[in-house]
């Protein structure tokens, strides 16, 4: 495939993208707000689970405070949930239904841009 059909590929992704993101009732997020939702999405993928501490700590991201406040706006727009163990001392971060048919529908995003 040449360099230019690959463009025009990514160049319709990202206008889909923009037209699902425009509908009422999808989550509107920020550029740290689904980086920590795909941190959180890929650990819980490979079976694992993020703890709040460590994505307060992802120092790439973003200082402590702005991720312990994206981190709260991930809750309240129902993207995240916290799970406590019986021990109670680690709260760790699942994503909910909520953000996996987010997930469904840009994966849709990309298959509409290839398929054209």
């Amino acid at each position: 495939m040449k360099n230019k059909d690959l463009q025009e590929i990514y160049f319709r992704f990202l206008n889909l993208v923009r037209s699902v993101e425009e509908l009422p009732g999808f989550p509107k997020l920020d550029a740290t707000e689904n980086q920590i939702l795909n941190e959180v999405a890929a650990k819980w993928k490979q079976g694992e689970r993020l703890i709040v501490s460590d994505a307060i700590a992802m120092r790439e991201i973003g200082s402590p405070a702005t991720l312990h406040e994206r981190l709260k706006q991930l809750r309240d727009k129902n993207m995240v949930t916290y799970v406590i163990e019986t021990d109670g001392r680690k709260k760790y971060i699942e994503p909910t239904d909520t953000a996996l048919k987010y997930f469904s529908q840009i994966s849709n995003c990309m298959i509409q841009a290839i398929g054209k």
